[in-house]
């Protein structure tokens, strides 16, 4: 108390000043209606950043929540997205027949310039994705996924030559086998279309639908070229990729409902 007081006693002209100051400011506003407004608006502005700072700050701290809500937002979009491109190829209703769900996920490491290439993802079995998951990006597919821990997932890429996807067209619903033969991260080779189907530049290529991993009907990339053999066979088909594996950031794995089934079926047979 002693120093509160010692302190006042010290700086009491200024004290006073500013008592003084703000008894003035008072009574020319209760008395001028131009101070009054000019006033009013610097409070506005002392205020609105008073606020503006305060709402940042509690934005910051919140931003974990709004990115869980963001990213479930995007699977739910993802999902109706897939579908609305299976209506477009089907020309009928397959929401209620949709078995699969989406797990964003991010690209830790990815590589694309060897001839069996790899991605590792920061997503686990404790968030539900397990081997032989389909991963597709926002515009095309990615991979498989082939080994799993708690928190990160490796993926084997569409870029393997090991790796044979089944696709089909768009147009008429001829089935082939999409695989890459090492050279271009962008044109792969599509195998056994038969020629009694129509084949033409700029035919766009989506997923057959006809595997596990990936759900019918995403658009893949487009015929850029094809040679047609004298006798009736097979054609040799080039397609170029609408996405771009070397600079892929994000990515969806996708949760086939129905995976556990049609693998114990898989077994069935083969035994």
């Amino acid at each position: 108390m002693r120093q509160i007081f010692n302190a006042l006693l010290k700086y009491k002209n200024t004290s006073l000043f500013l008592g003084l100051l703000f008894i003035s400011l008072l009574i020319v506003n209760q008395r001028s209606f131009y101070h009054k407004s000019v006033f009013s608006k610097i409070g506005l502005g002392i205020s609105s950043n008073f606020h503006g700072v305060s709402k940042g700050v509690s934005e910051y701290l919140n931003l974990r929540k709004t990115n869980v809500d963001l990213v479930k937002e995007n699977n739910k979009l993802k999902i109706l997205e897939i579908i609305y491109l299976q209506n477009q190829v089907l020309k009928q209703k397959t929401l209620d027949t949709f078995n699969f769900e989406v797990v964003s996920t991010k690209i830790i490491k990815n590589s694309f310039n060897k001839a069996n290439n790899y991605l590792i993802i920061n997503k686990g079995y404790e968030d539900g994705v397990t081997n032989d998951m389909g991963v597709i990006s926002a515009d095309g597919i990615i991979g498989i996924i082939n080994q799993v821990r708690a928190h990160h997932s490796s993926v084997i890429s569409i870029l393997h030559q090991d790796i044979k996807v089944n696709v089909s067209f768009k147009k008429n619903g001829a089935y082939g086998t999409l695989s890459w033969p090492g050279i271009h991260p962008k044109r792969m080779t599509l195998d056994d279309i038969s020629t009694i189907n129509s084949v033409s530049v700029g035919d766009t290529i989506v997923t057959g639908g006809m595997s596990a991993y990936f759900p019918f009907g995403i658009p893949i990339g487009v015929v850029s070229k094809f040679v047609q053999p004298k006798m009736e066979g097979y054609y040799q088909i080039e397609v170029d990729l609408f996405s771009n594996l070397t600079q892929k950031e994000f990515a969806y794995v996708i949760k086939n409902k129905d995976l556990d089934e049609i693998k114990k079926l898989n077994n069935d047979v083969s035994n």
